[in-house]
């Protein structure tokens, strides 16, 4: 049987000349730019994940925020015995601000028992959020017996 000898650093397949594999050790330039790009990209999409994540954590906080304010003024305002269909207005430190406002609802349907009146309280309250202000708007209607003169 003849052995056939292959030189230690070239051996040829389909016609090309390459580099015997048991010698090669790393990568190329080309593999690792690749590889480099698709671990930029995992990074910067984990970066922009994060980011969105704190942004929706920031306004969710300033509603919540807003919210209880919102609730603490309104309850106030509800606790006074009359308010002649007068409005009322405020502030929670220098960044929130809130009115209220009533109105008198008219009921033509003759359904609402008579004797009552019934008013819509609007509560209005802007907060900031982020870079800009926005506002909450909360309504209730408050029933009130009214008073024989």
């Amino acid at each position: 049987m003849k052995k056939f000898q292959v030189p230690s650093s070239k051996f040829q397949v389909w016609g090309r000349q390459t580099r015997n594999p048991k010698h090669e050790t790393g990568f190329t330039l080309l593999e690792i730019v690749v590889a480099m790009a698709i671990v930029g990209l995992g990074v910067v999409t984990l970066l922009a994940v994060f980011s969105q994540g704190l942004r929706l954590e920031g306004a969710s906080s300033a509603r919540t925020e807003a919210v209880a304010y919102s609730r603490q003024a309104f309850d106030a305002f509800l606790l006074q015995k009359s308010f002649d269909n007068r409005g009322d207005s405020g502030t929670f430190g220098r960044t929130h601000s809130w009115r209220i406002y009533v109105d008198p609802v008219r009921d033509d349907s003759q359904l609402a028992p008579k004797g009552w009146e019934v008013s819509e309280i609007t509560l209005r309250m802007r907060y900031p959020e982020a870079e800009r202000d926005k506002v909450l708007e909360m309504k209730t209607l408050r029933m009130v017996k009214r008073q024989e003169r």
